[in-house]
């Protein structure tokens, strides 16, 4: 590995604090990983990471020495990626803030797709536990669902949509009883999504759930995967999205409660800083997920076609 591949392995090491998750994340192996750091630390003579079986720190040089790397590997990551903007081969790092509501296995689904189709295309993916700064935070784009308060300086484009269902184990709806009407929801613990006040507010999932069940026990996750989860677990009712629980339905994991519910929708959106002079990574990768939202909803398996980003989109 060279010696910037060595820096961009050290820096990713340091900040997921796991040679294994950055072996991951980079598509080498641990043993890679290791030998990289190893090979620099010779370099430097300076021991930059403290390894222990549970943990990886940093040293006070290595923090000293990460302050400095990380924003010359960010600069030269956006000098490449502005001259091959003018090759328009899509190439280079593709960062994406993620909100906790879109769901993880389709998002690995659709950048699986994506990289097959554009490999020299690397992504790092960052589950945002706060508000989403595409400047503050240097993100090329992020994934969010479509009631989330970007701020006007972005572009937003809804790109995908999906039904929302009620679902619980069968475990769980074995001990509660029947089900047969909305009030029966006041009586039961309700998994829901909580993303801050200001997100909150305008998430119909969460409005439909506070008026329809306001009396029910409700158990709150920044996360739907979380939620996924509880609800595997027989903690409760769920309302997700069908995208994120389709396959736990088919294999009976889950099952869907209330079905003939009129329920709200969900759409997932991206958002990115500028119409013009978009790096062709990221035109790209808007471009995919115009295809995905042509094709179907998210429910949808992914395809690999592409079609062109609307002119001034």
């Amino acid at each position: 590995m060279d010696y910037l591949q060595s820096l961009r392995m050290f820096v990713k090491v340091a900040e997921l604090g796991s040679f294994t998750g950055a072996a991951d994340r980079m598509n080498v192996s641990s043993a890679v990983a290791t030998r990289s750091v190893a090979s620099l630390e010779e370099r430097l003579d300076a021991r930059l990471l403290q390894r222990t079986t549970r943990s990886v720190t940093l040293t006070e040089a290595g923090r000293l020495f990460l302050d400095r790397v990380r924003a010359i590997v960010a600069d030269i990551d956006d000098v490449e990626g502005g001259l091959l903007a003018a090759t328009g081969v899509p190439s280079g790092t593709l960062r994406l803030a993620v909100q906790g509501t879109v769901g993880a296995g389709y998002l690995a689904k659709l950048l699986g797709a994506y990289t097959a189709r554009y490999p020299l295309v690397v992504p790092q993916v960052i589950y945002a536990d706060g508000p989403i700064s595409l400047v503050e935070g240097r993100f090329d784009a992020a994934l969010t669902s479509d009631y989330y308060p970007h701020p006007g300086s972005v572009v937003v484009r809804v790109v995908a949509r999906s039904q929302t269902m009620l679902v619980a184990s069968p475990r769980y709806l074995a001990s509660v009883g029947s089900i047969r009407q909305l009030a029966d929801l006041d009586r039961l613990v309700m998994l829901s999504h909580e993303d801050g006040a200001s997100a909150a507010e305008h998430d119909p999932a969460r409005r439909w759930l506070d008026a329809n069940a306001p009396h029910a026990t409700h158990i709150r996750a920044n996360s739907s995967d979380m939620l996924r989860r509880m609800a595997l677990e027989g903690m409760g009712i769920a309302l997700l999205p069908a995208s994120i629980v389709a396959e736990d339905i088919d294999g009976h994991a889950l099952m869907q409660v209330l079905a003939d519910t009129n329920l709200p929708s969900t759409g997932l959106s991206i958002a990115y800083g500028s119409r013009r002079n978009l790096a062709p990574n990221v035109r790209a990768f808007v471009d995919f997920l115009a295809a995905q939202s042509a094709y179907d909803s998210l429910t949808a398996p992914i395809k690999h076609d592409d079609v062109a980003l609307e002119e001034g989109a």
